[in-house]
């Protein structure tokens, strides 16, 4: 008789388990169609357009229910803003996975930052959205923390590439280097997704070019 009640709460936790495991993946999947809608909103309004009720109404939504998961559009904007944050920053890593090669000549690494200035931009560019989100990372003082975050977080991420490409700099010089670098980066990369599109290429060729060229004078400092 124990074998059995054990069997049936095992089976009954079991159950309990697929159901929360299916709210679970409801949930993400109900998230995912709002931040979805938002998106396309703010592409055609600005984040200024972004009211919940019409939002609701474009993600096929009662009102209550977006509440449910976003208490206003301060939320909205900053749950879209870590989204894209965090695809930025998935990008960037795949990239620097296929770039990054110990036995590469080091008078060779700094040209691999051409690589890494197009894929993310060609990333940015192909989101219609990321011009609006990043303008609102730099505009709102909430959001302003948060792309301050993440430019610390993705500096070091870079530090060991920086490392790979520079191996004589200095190692306390590495952590600040590559936070300012990054922040020139991304303020180029606004004025980028900013820009006419037949502008495009050719400013991509200069922010890539500007990159390789700040990475060999890194190389030639002295230790």
């Amino acid at each position: 008789m124990d074998d059995v009640n054990q069997q049936q709460e095992i089976a009954s936790e079991d159950r309990l388990n697929m159901r929360s495991a299916g709210l679970q993946n409801r949930s993400r999947e109900r998230v995912e169609q709002i931040l979805a809608a938002a998106e396309a909103l703010v592409v055609e309004t600005g984040i200024e357009g972004l009211k919940m009720r019409e939002l609701a109404r474009r993600a096929g939504l009662p009102i209550a229910s977006l509440y449910h998961y976003f208490p206003s559009s301060s939320s909205i904007v900053r749950a879209m803003a870590i989204r894209h944050l965090d695809d930025v920053r998935a990008v960037l890593g795949r990239e620097l996975e296929k770039v990054v090669d110990p036995s590469m000549p080091i008078d060779r690494r700094a040209y691999t930052a051409d690589s890494l200035v197009r894929t993310v931009l060609d990333h940015l560019l192909r989101t219609p959205a990321s011009a609006t989100i990043w303008d609102s990372l730099r505009s709102s003082p909430e959001l302003r923390q948060l792309d301050m975050e993440d430019t610390a977080t993705n500096a070091r991420a870079l530090e060991p590439y920086l490392r790979w490409v520079a191996p004589d700099l200095r190692e306390e010089r590495i952590p600040m280097l590559m936070m300012v670098i990054l922040e020139a980066l991304q303020a180029n990369v606004i004025v980028i997704m900013h820009s006419p599109t037949d502008m495009h290429a050719r400013l991509i060729d200069a922010l890539a070019d500007m990159l390789t060229a700040t990475l060999k004078g890194l190389q030639t400092m002295e230790a």
